[in-house]
């Protein structure tokens, strides 16, 4: 079914402060008949939200099931177990009948089930007369990237700047292509000034539209406009100086994306910093040291390259450092659990892409990055350093010429390895899946030959 947002902009305009609120760690889980163990023979499909207050171990879900082969007869979070494997049930949920529903609650969990869901060994089960055992199954992981609907898959997603010359302004139209709810098509920003920033500000399981507006000067302040989904309304934030990047995350692991910057120094050598949106304490400034500032040509420095490398449920501060600036080519992590920062050489900013993303699937990022060759049609080599086992994989995948858009495209829990090729003029482009969960390839021919990727503007 086509569903257009475009209606969604005809509302007023106007700017909203920060949720003093604090949402809760979320979960989410894409629901199959191929997750089961055994797999069954069902056409039923599903997602799961789970919301969890570490602080007072509660937890809210939501459970949506369609199409079951027969009537619903229980839901579960079974723990501990990883993708393969079965386990006894962790917690209970409510059994609504029927062959599509929506089944919603709040329980209690155990600090130790908590550390399991993290660590993405444990996973949700829909039961049902014909399937006793489970009909539909996920593995629970983090928010994915690039999911505007909720459904615990990354969508396949692209942007397109119409060409304006400034002072004319022409929006950045959106192009999804998503599980529930079909092809969304929206319009959104200034495509001459602003860069996408998608993600969770509203802390309602679904990406927003959101952008990134850099001062129109030196030393001019920038600002975020997001359309939050929640509700489909604007907020715009002013928020950092021209010249700062935006690197927006959880970092506080309340399940809401904090707006944030990471500003360089003024000359080469000076330290860099983070300054950080705190969506948990309704908006307040977390400033960071760290990193370090590089030549002005871009030829050395540090880059921003967050991720949950410790498995706390919080995105950590780190960097990716290259050029002269010793340690040279090398992941610089700051961990949020204890707050040590890690030294990991890993790849070759000269010919690699960063790739950063949990590819086993233990809930901790792993070093990754994809190495070009001489020729664009040379292939493109992943490497993988996986947090599990630190063992490292080599994939080909890809062209040289590709653009990387790594993410969980099957909904395992498991960053996928993705490429987008763009088409020749007049062509459509087309996304190249590396499937972790069936080691398939998934194919989707998406956006024309002058189309962005959405996943490409920010390696995640």
């Amino acid at each position: 079914m086509k569903r257009s947002l475009l209606s969604f902009f005809a509302c007023a305009l106007f700017v909203v402060s920060l949720a003093t609120a604090a949402n809760a760690e979320t979960f989410f889980a894409s629901l199959s008949p191929a997750q089961e163990v055994p797999p069954t023979l069902s056409s039923a499909s599903g997602y799961a939200r789970i919301h969890v207050n570490e602080s007072t171990l509660t937890l809210t879900y939501t459970i949506v099931f369609t199409n079951l082969s027969s009537a619903q007869t229980g839901a579960h979070i079974h723990a501990p177990a990883a993708i393969g494997a079965n386990a006894s049930v962790a917690v209970a949920f409510d059994t609504v009948g029927g062959t599509s529903g929506t089944i919603t609650g709040t329980r209690t969990i155990t600090a130790a089930q908590l550390a399991q869901i993290r660590q993405h060994l444990g996973y949700v089960n829909v039961h049902s007369m014909n399937n006793p055992g489970g009909e539909i199954r996920g593995q629970l992981g983090i928010k994915r990237p690039v999911d505007f609907d909720g459904d615990g898959r990354q969508d396949i997603s692209v942007l397109n700047f119409p060409s304006v010359a400034p002072p004319g302004v022409a929006q950045i139209e959106y192009w999804n292509l998503n599980t529930t709810a079909g092809i969304q098509i929206a319009s959104w920003g200034d495509a001459n000034r602003d860069f996408p920033v998608p993600g969770d500000y509203d802390g309602d399981g679904r990406d927003d539209l959101a952008l990134y507006r850099a001062g129109a000067s030196p030393g001019d302040f920038s600002a975020f406009y997001i359309f939050r989904s929640g509700t489909n309304t604007a907020q715009i934030v002013s928020y950092g100086l021209n010249g700062d990047q935006a690197h927006c995350r959880d970092y506080d692991g309340d399940g809401t994306t904090d707006m944030a910057i990471f500003r360089r120094g003024a000359a080469p050598g000076l330290p860099a910093f983070w300054w950080i949106r705190q969506s948990s304490t309704g908006g307040t400034d977390r400033v960071d040291q760290f990193g370090t500032t590089g030549a002005l040509n871009g030829s050395t420095g540090d880059t921003p390259v967050s991720g949950d490398y410790d498995g706390d449920g919080k995105f950590d501060l780190a960097v990716y450092r290259f050029g002269g600036i010793a340690p040279n080519n090398s992941y610089i992590i700051k961990r949020s659990s204890d707050g040590t920062v890690e030294f990991k050489q890993f790849g070759n900013f000269t010919s690699d892409y960063i790739l950063p993303g949990d590819y086993d699937g233990d809930g901790k990022f792993d070093l990754a990055v994809a190495r070009t060759g001489s020729l664009t049609t040379s292939p493109l080599v992943w490497w993988v350093q996986f947090s599990s086992t630190n063992q490292i994989r080599i994939q080909t995948w890809g062209i040289s010429s590709d653009l990387p858009v790594q993410g969980d495209y099957d909904g395992d829990a498991r960053t996928d390895m993705a490429v987008f090729r763009r088409g020749a003029a007049g062509q459509q482009s087309t996304f190249w899946v590396h499937g972790s969960f069936a080691n398939e390839v998934l194919l989707r021919r998406w956006g024309t030959s002058t189309s962005f990727p959405v996943a490409s503007f920010d390696a995640r």
